[in-house]
Formats: structure tokens, sequence, C-alpha cells
């Protein structure tokens, strides 16, 4: 396999805390500069959105639902967490292709800011996940801000051939 420039650490082998600003290993290379990626793999994000294929909105306090599903070119090697909203939110994620709940409650689902990372410095699952095509992850979200709240939540990883 073909060795690439570490795209979390730009080759540094550290980031940045993204709370205190201090250096810290690169959660992707391990402080290696370097990773290696199949030459057919294609890094993709897949955002999850609502059957109207929009961003979930929630109103204050409000819960709302969410999907992902994988095109059919291939399968998806999910690695990592990433998110953005306008406040703090509750997710709850199934995989639907195996029945399988990702998370051990629906009644105690998990804060966003346990589960997700930042675009600079994501959450980076300790194992990959390989999700197949056509397969379908669903989310339920449950706003804790008290206040309307757009979230984007997407799974990263590798389209694999």
């Amino acid at each position: 396999m073909a060795k690439t420039t570490c795209p979390t650490c730009g080759g540094r082998g550290a980031v940045a805390n993204a709370k205190t600003g201090s250096p810290e290993l690169c959660p992707n290379c391990q402080g290696q500069t370097t990773v290696s990626l199949g030459t057919a793999d294609l890094p993709f994000w897949y955002p999850f959105v609502t059957p109207a294929n929009a961003l979930p909105v929630l109103l204050a306090n409000g819960t709302g639902g969410a999907a992902v599903v994988i095109d059919n070119d291939s399968d998806f090697l999910w690695d990592r967490i990433v998110a953005s909203s306008t406040g703090l939110f509750n997710v709850f994620l199934t995989d639907k292709f195996s029945a399988r709940p990702l998370m051990p409650s629906q009644a105690v689902p998990i804060n966003g800011e346990n589960i997700a990372g930042t675009a600079q410095l994501p959450f980076w699952l300790p194992k990959p996940y390989l999700i197949r095509r056509t397969s379908t992850v669903t989310a339920l979200f449950t706003d804790r801000s008290g206040a309307g709240n757009t979230i984007q939540f997407c799974l990263v990883g590798y389209k694999v051939a």
C-alpha cells in the first residue's frame, strides 16, 4: 500500500488539543506522520439527513430522526465522527442492516460532545466499522439546549472497492 502524508496532522505527528491548544499525539497516524491508504479507497462524508433531505432541525427540547443511506457503488468503512450544532444534543444510532443498536439504550442516548469531534479533531472509532452498500444507519436526536437546534452529524471514512 502507498503511504501518504497524514491528512489530520499534516505530517507533523501531533495536533492541537481543541480545549487547551496543547500538542497531543495525532489520533490518525499515532505520531508516524504518514498513513497507508488503499489506492482505490475514496475518502467520504455521509451527513445524517431527514426524509426531506435536509439537516435535522430540532425545536427546543424536541426530538427528530435522520438517516444515512450508503450509496450503492461501494461499502463504507466508517472510522470517524464529526458534528457541529447550534446547541447541545443527545444521539442514538442504529444500524438497520443488522438491526443492531450502536449504543446501549435508546432510553440513555449519548451526549453529542461525548461521541463526535470537530472537523479539525474528529472522534476516531477504536475499530473501523464496515457498513454495507445500500445499508441505512438511523439517528434519533434530542435537543438539550432549550432552544432551536440545527445539527450536522457526519459519518466519515472511506468508500472501499
